[in-house]
């Protein structure tokens, strides 16, 4: 998983990240870390066996407002199916827009 901002075309080093999977009615964070100088997050040590759904969320807020960007989404919360450990995710943030796609390898 990678992370660059889309305004400067940079990496994004330490965002935090959460993966987060629904328990009841509510969703539970599982996973947590933040990216590094590069833009990139080491992969997440989920069990292979483990099912989906799965939310990645983006806190987004704290890194445009360092920047003194005031951005629009507080967060950015992106839902998948499943988890596959293989895939490479790259994701684009800007303070009022965002691109995910899933890679395979």
């Amino acid at each position: 998983m990678s992370v660059s901002d889309g305004t400067n075309g940079r990496p994004v080093d330490g965002l935090m990240i959460r993966i987060e999977r629904p328990r009841l009615d509510e969703w539970q964070t599982v996973w947590h870390g933040l990216t590094g100088r590069d833009g990139r997050l080491d992969r997440p040590s989920l069990p292979e066996d483990t099912p989906g759904p799965f939310r990645l969320v983006l806190e987004t807020d704290r890194y445009f407002t360092t920047l003194g960007m005031r951005p629009f989404y507080s967060h950015i919360a992106v839902a998948f199916a499943e988890w596959e450990a293989d895939q490479e995710i790259p994701i684009v943030i800007a303070p009022h827009g965002y691109a995910v796609c899933a890679v395979g390898q």
